[in-house]
């Protein structure tokens, strides 16, 4: 029996259940080469220098094409999507060693217990959990449970490499028994040829019996397009242990899609001159993505009227389409009727986010639009389309990188200009070589297909709260929800159907709309109901161009998607080539191209606030003291500069943080320490513990730098501070900048003598899912300035302008600065408002300067021991909230700081 067999059939409990999307990130997969020097020439964002040219635009292309695209390992995060769910009160979690200790207590081995009580954890205390599971590790007996429990915190964190890394070190057959669903959703996302088969041989050999892990596997193996293996694995879970309801729905919503896959349908044969189109669904394999969401299908709505206002149309296909098609053609308004010889359409239904099992006929047209962030077991986004689609993207929007494959780039390319639904996925779009304008949100349009001629809510009628509080002092309103699960499962005609009831119910029933979501706020306003829009952020980067439309804009935007629209589907309709079709959207969209070509091109306005930069940079100055080397080296090569900053916390790890530098090399040291809560006695102790040291100290106290919002809470703003060296430090060229959580344990000079190559510095790229892409480290960033949208959208703008497609963040914990660039650049003056203006911490704000045009430092000078499995590390970094002078826990790599502690010590002595 499974360990979660035992586990439930000793408790009662049920299934564990692979972790949730938003746990479990998907790592980046951004694969194309860079050189070391990422971006020579930051005033030309433009695309990728070494971008692929374009492919021919033939659609059979494409299906070869997407296979670089289907396990994209970077995702930068979309808006939190937590806030679109009602609030629950939950009891407080147990901790780690309370869920060890019970599943110890019930009977598992100890690294059953380790494994089933980390899944059982809702939330992760990744530091608690991390201790216990390299403590594990370093003894024999127990390695297995420590190698296993970590490769899941990995996991669970989104650092699927090092999963990968410890997964394969259990061997097949612990990985069966311990995690087998992780074994293979990790060898997967790191393309491991093998690992579909071992898991197949796992589910034929009865290897995995648990119910729901076999549901697990099912999902793996059918997004790995091991369809076979799949039907296998969920014919073994309809008999696996545990069996529950849960379980039991689950499989039959997979099933069709594994029977889908196995034994396509063909396609529906289109007569001769009638035009093939298709209307976009949202159901999936993956129950997480098909939509629940009402409003998605109120954006299918509006895409039809764009069809249905042609005027003759005569509507083919299967009726559980073609019906509710119908009905909207018979609701056209007729002012928006466009004149036509008519024309006989086929429709096809297409699921947005899993095209590629459709039976879709060849020369299908289709308006895409909407929310492009869809993976599939967070594991594979189904885009570039089906190969038989020929699509017009209007009121698109895309918000996570790894979709944007190159592959995915040359597809919007071929089938551009793109119009948008919002600022964002322009500038986004632009920065990466795409062709792309501002269109507006596609429900903006919906009134086509709601007549005129309605009866308005009668005096008296309540208002009505979707998915908005509803304040004590309107007790007597309605609520409703646009998120509800029966959408899920819901035929496409019964979804049309309620969508329509409701938002005819917004203006026949409902004094006024109150809502938080723009696909409730956009097409009540269009078809004429009473409505007030309270997003929940206004910085959200989806609603730039959006929410601060007025009425005008709003009127504007309704007439540029059909003025843009009307004319390409025309020609579909006339049964013009794809060429002619293409041809015609990108003369009309022509001038709104030009016109979002300028806006990106625009100057942002250089940030400014109440910090005084000068007078800050002239203030530390008139603090410099300098206590020269009472031993100093000679004759062994020219100084190592090496920066730190700190306030009164941290004074005995600065000892050991220069201990580190001093020990591991000959060459003379000059230590520059920007302090806070620091006084000449500091300065003696330091001296005389190093005599071998010059010591430069700058006194930071009382320097604030605004709000920062992006302060992480095991950081305090005494690192800000680094922000001025450049300024601080006018007679030196370079300098090393050192965190205090981390220790050199080679000689640094080697890292120091680093050829910068004309970089402004030199940098490790995040491995973290947090802080790996650099737009996504500032789409994170805009969340936080809730109370100033238009500082959101100036900073994605300038990032934008900045930085080249593509780039990935730095961690700024070791840094080898070239402050002759720094200077030239302006770094200081320019960058220490980005603190105040835009919440951004010392690390995000490095980030915002050098970007896409840093020099990528060798991994073992900035070693992570907690991200990766670290080996001849030359610089060890702690980074995270658990930190290497913590006597609480177990740390991996802590002996390295315990024995500069004791060099320390004998020197004091």
């Amino acid at each position: 029996m499974s360990p979660a067999s035992r586990r439930l059939a000793a408790s009662g409990e049920t299934a564990h259940q692979v972790p949730a999307a938003d746990e479990m990130i998907a790592e980046a997969l951004l694969t194309a080469t860079t050189d070391t020097l990422h971006n020579p020439h930051p005033d030309r964002p433009g695309p990728l220098p070494d971008a692929r040219p374009l492919p021919t635009p033939d659609q059979e292309s494409w299906a070869l094409a997407k296979e670089p695209n289907r396990l994209p390992r970077e995702v930068w995060s979309a808006p939190d999507r937590a806030a679109d769910r009602p609030f629950q009160e939950r009891p407080e979690p147990l901790s780690g060693d309370a869920l060890v200790t019970a599943a110890l207590r019930r009977g598992l081995p100890v690294d059953e217990a380790v494994t089933t009580s980390i899944r059982a954890a809702g939330s992760l205390d990744t530091s608690q959990w991390r201790s216990l599971c390299h403590s594990l590790m370093a003894h024999p007996e127990t390695r297995r449970a420590g190698v296993a429990g970590a490769a899941l915190v990995a996991q669970r964190v989104g650092l699927r490499e090092l999963a990968w890394d410890l997964l394969r070190q259990l061997g097949p057959d612990d990985a069966a028994r311990l995690a087998p669903a992780e074994y293979l959703r990790a060898g997967i996302a790191m393309a491991s040829p093998d690992v579909a088969r071992t898991a197949a041989t796992w589910v034929r050999h009865g290897a995995v019996t648990d119910a729901a892990v076999l549901l697990d596997l099912a999902k793996l193996l059918f997004i790995a397009d091991e369809h076979a293996s799949a039907a296998e694995a969920l014919d073994a879970a309809r008999h696996g242990a545990g069996l529950t309801e849960r379980v039991q729905a689950s499989i039959e919503h997979l099933a069709p899609w594994i029977e889908k896959a196995l034994r396509p349908a063909a396609p529906a044969r289109v007569p001769t001159g009638h035009v093939s189109f298709a209307v976009l669904d949202y159901k999936a394999p993956d129950e997480n993505v098909s939509s629940s969401n009402i409003g998605d299908t109120v954006q299918t709505i509006a895409s039809l009227g764009h069809l249905l206002r042609h005027q003759g149309l005569r509507l083919h296909g299967d009726d559980a389409v073609a019906g509710p098609v119908r009905h909207l053609a018979g609701r056209v308004r007729p002012e928006h009727v466009v004149a036509g010889p008519g024309a006989d359409v086929e429709l096809t239904l297409v699921q947005r986010d899993m095209s590629r099992l459709d039976a879709v006929p060849e020369n299908t047209w289709m308006l895409a639009f909407g929310w492009y962030m869809h993976s599939q077991f967070d594991l594979r986004f189904d885009f570039p389309f089906h190969e038989n689609l020929q699509p017009l993207f209007v009121s698109f929007h895309i918000n996570k990188h790894a979709i944007l494959t190159p592959t995915a780039i040359d597809y919007l390319r071929a089938h551009g200009p793109i119009g948008c639904r919002d600022w964002t996925t322009v500038h986004l779009l632009l920065n990466a070589g795409v062709p792309a304008f501002f269109s507006g949100c596609l429900t903006t349009t919906i009134d086509t297909v709601f007549p005129a001629g309605f009866a308005p809510a009668p005096a008296g009628a309540p208002r009505v709260y979707v998915d908005t509080p509803v304040p004590e002092h309107d007790a007597g309103a309605d609520t409703v929800t646009h998120l509800y699960p029966a959408v899920r499962h819901h035929p496409f005609a019964r979804n049309v159907h309620d969508a329509v009831d409701l938002l005819d119910s917004y203006r026949e029933r409902y004094s006024r709309v109150v809502t938080s979501r723009l696909h409730a706020f956009l097409p009540a306003w269009s078809i004429g109901a009473d409505v007030d829009f309270r997003p929940r952020n206004d910085a959200d980067i989806r609603f730039a161009g959006l929410l601060d439309a007025d009425e005008g804009d709003r009127r504007a935007m309704q007439d540029r998607i059909r003025d843009a629209v009307a004319p390409a589907m025309a020609k579909i309709l006339a049964g013009a080539s794809r060429d002619e079709v293409y041809a015609t959207w990108a003369a009309t969209v022509a001038p709104e191209v030009e016109r979002a070509l300028l806006v990106h091109a625009a100057p942002v306005a250089a940030p400014s606030g109440t910090c005084d930069v000068d007078g800050i940079v002239a203030g530390v100055r008139a603090t410099r003291t300098v206590l020269e080397a009472v031993e100093p080296r000679v004759g062994t090569g020219s100084v190592l500069n090496v920066a730190v900053a700190l306030d009164g916390n941290l004074r005995s790890q600065m000892e050991v943080v220069v201990a580190g530098v001093v020990r591991h090399t000959d060459r003379p040291v000059r230590v520059i320490a920007l302090t806070r809560d620091h006084t000449a006695a500091d300065h003696e102790r330091l001296a005389a513990l190093f005599p071998e040291v010059t010591f430069e100290w700058y006194a930071c106290d009382g320097i604030d730098y605004g709000a920062v919002l992006g302060m992480l809470r095991h950081i305090t703003v005494a690192t800000m501070d680094r922000l001025l060296l450049p300024e601080l430090l006018p007679h030196l060229d370079r300098v090393l900048y050192h965190d205090l959580d981390a220790l050199c344990v080679d000689d640094v000079a080697v890292l120091y003598d680093t050829d910068l190559g004309g970089a402004p510095l030199a940098a490790r790229p995040s491995i973290s899912y947090n802080y790996r892409h650099g737009v996504g480290n500032v789409i994170r960033s805009t969340r936080l300035l809730k109370h100033d949208p238009a500082a959101a959208r100036d900073l994605v703008r300038a990032m934008m302008k900045r930085h080249r497609y593509g780039y990935q963040g730095f961690n700024a914990g070791i840094l080898l600065l070239n402050l002759d660039v720094m200077r030239a650049d302006g770094f200081t003056a320019e960058f220490v408002p980005y603190a105040e203006r835009y919440g951004l911490n010392d690390q995000d704000v490095l980030n915002a300067y050098a970007g896409s045009r840093y020099r990528v430092l060798d991994a073992r000078w900035n070693a992570w021991p907690t991200q990766e499995l670290v080996d001849e590390p030359g610089l060890i970094h702690w980074a995270g909230p658990v930190k290497p002078w913590h006597d609480d826990r177990y740390i991996l790599l802590k002996e390295h700081w315990a024995a500069a502690e004791s060099w320390l010590s004998a020197r004091r002595v």
